[in-house]
């Protein structure tokens, strides 16, 4: 009995340290792999939010430029002809581009001519010298002007754009560009709980932040390492430069962060987490290894490592299995092939799945089908309704009931845009438009066969053209086309009586035909 003993523990204590020994390597180093690819991925997630970012931003800020470009077209020579030109470029320029307040027209001599503001009184031949400032010096030099980040009435960020037009007698354009769009950005960007980001200028000061309160006390971050490392550019040929991913932000709490440069402005987008919420899978994930070395080591101690083996692992399958298809997923299959009752139970679970998983798409699908169904029948009914109120309310004035079969036919028929044509002395005359571009009210387009209006006008009856730039039999057609970026396009005519009187036009800009349920509805608002 005492020789057993010994041999019993002398076993044990051997296949306990064999395992636990096994167990504990292996785990230090699932540890530190972990660990680096824990880290890399956290980097490169974080660096493409940064990207992105930081690609809005530079979007933004090259459409702005694009739009001021068109205003420094405009000659000076004509000083009347381009005063008028460049307030009617810059009024435009108002209404299409939100984020400028105020733009400025220079002339060759940096003297301001013309001045439109949405926050201040427009103001015409001022005269203001500006010839020295940088904004003229450096736009006339061929570069785009963009000034440092200043606060308006210390809330709202601002930069001044400029930008000269061409040949030596073309002014400069001035722009001031409300940055709140780049505070949105900043602001919808989430990381975990605790992780955020944040934008500073060339000098490292704060432009941007979820917390205004920083950005507007002008917060100097040019001492954080990560600040700094982002200042310094990309490393050179030869230089050796460890790229910062952990370090300590404001409040010095240790942060994982990832940077991106916006090229033109030398600003830079940060994003950070905290490092104990960063890493937290990892320490869920070492106290999943620790709890493994101990069921290692009671699974040595009981000598039945193998039989655990064979057993748990196609139960821990048919756990991990059943827990998946209750969360939801039909589509997950239990694989198990122990040959043996276990196989058979997992068969079983498959099949179920599989005629859970048809019937909720067949379900799925009717539901989704008879919504829609219901959703356009409501939407019919209420078109319909308005409609026969606007006629009932203006029995003498049929241009609100133009307008609104306009709107409806177009926005009902999933359309670009819809426009009704009257005949008048042999044509058909635009009475009523609604889409984004501007379709003058009077337009008068000929009564032939060569254009889809014409074609439905003078056939009385529905015309459908799939793609109108294919269709060789309407050349006017294609050449409105061209004009106006439409391809498929619909037309019904109007009779009364049996006889035509005009036409109602629905279009879309992609290849895309229109539903028969579509075709029926122009045809019901025809008949009203």
């Amino acid at each position: 009995m005492r020789v057993r003993g010994r041999l019993f523990r002398k076993y044990a204590v051997l296949f306990v340290i064999l395992v636990s020994g096994a167990l504990l390597t292996s785990g230090l180093v699932e540890i530190y792999f972990s660990y680096r690819e824990n880290e890399a991925a956290l980097v490169s997630l974080q660096r493409e939010k940064a990207l992105s970012a930081a690609s809005k931003i530079e979007q933004f800020i090259k459409e702005i430029e694009r739009q001021i470009g068109w205003t420094t077209q405009a000659m000076w020579g004509a000083r009347g002809v381009a005063l008028d030109q460049r307030r009617f470029d810059s009024l435009r320029l108002l209404r299409q581009v939100p984020a400028i307040t105020e733009i400025s027209h220079l002339d060759a001599s940096g003297r301001e001519q013309l001045r439109i503001s949405r926050l201040a009184m427009d103001m015409v031949g001022s005269r203001a010298d500006f010839s020295r400032e940088p904004k003229f010096l450096e736009a006339k030099a061929g570069k785009i002007h963009f000034s440092p980040v200043s606060f308006r009435k210390e809330s709202e960020p601002y930069m001044t754009i400029a930008m000269a037009g061409s040949g030596p007698d073309a002014g400069v354009a001035v722009a001031e560009v409300n940055l709140k769009f780049i505070w949105d950005v900043i602001s919808q960007i989430k990381i975990g709980k605790g992780g955020f980001a944040y934008v500073v200028d060339s000098r490292g000061t704060l432009i941007a932040h979820p917390d205004i309160s920083l950005v507007l006390q002008k917060t100097a971050l040019s001492r954080l390492p990560q600040v700094q490392a982002a200042l310094a550019g990309p490393s050179r040929p030869g230089e050796e430069r460890d790229e910062v991913t952990i370090a300590r932000d404001l409040q010095e709490r240790r942060v994982l962060t990832a940077h991106a440069t916006i090229a033109p402005l030398g600003w830079s987008v940060f994003v950070e987490q905290p490092l104990t919420e960063a890493f937290a899978p990892l320490y869920s994930a070492i106290l999943r290894t620790v709890g493994l070395l101990f069921v290692g080591l009671g699974i040595s101690v009981l000598a039945s490592l193998f039989l655990a083996r064979k057993m748990v692992t196609p139960i821990q399958a048919l756990q991990a299995g059943a827990a998946r298809i209750g969360a939801g997923a039909l589509d997950h299959r239990i694989e198990v092939r122990t040959g043996d009752e276990l196989e058979a139970l997992a068969d079983q679970f498959n099949r179920m799945t599989a005629q859970l998983q048809e019937s909720y798409a067949t379900l799925e699908q009717k539901v989704e089908e008879r919504t829609r169904e219901l959703t356009e029948a409501l939407e019919q009914q209420t078109a319909t309704a308005e409609i026969l109120r606007a006629i009932s309310g203006s029995p003498t004035d049929i241009q609100p009931v133009l307008d609104a079969v306009a709107e409806r036919a177009a926005r009902l028929c999933n359309a670009w845009d819809g426009t009704i044509l009257l005949s008048e002395e042999n044509a058909l005359r635009v009475v009523a438009h609604h889409g984004p571009i501007d379709v003058p009210i009077g337009l008068r387009v000929p009564i032939n066969r060569e254009t889809v209006g014409g074609r439905a006008f003078i056939d009385r009856q529905t015309v459908h053209i799939e793609d109108l730039m294919e269709a060789a039999d309407f050349p006017e057609g294609r050449e409105l086309a061209r004009q106006f970026s439409n391809r498929t396009t619909l037309s019904t005519p109007l009779l009364r009586e049996g006889a035509p009187i005009g036409v109602i036009l629905i279009r879309r800009t992609e290849v895309r035909p229109f539903s028969d349920k579509q075709i029926a509805l122009l045809k019901t608002f025809a008949d009203q």
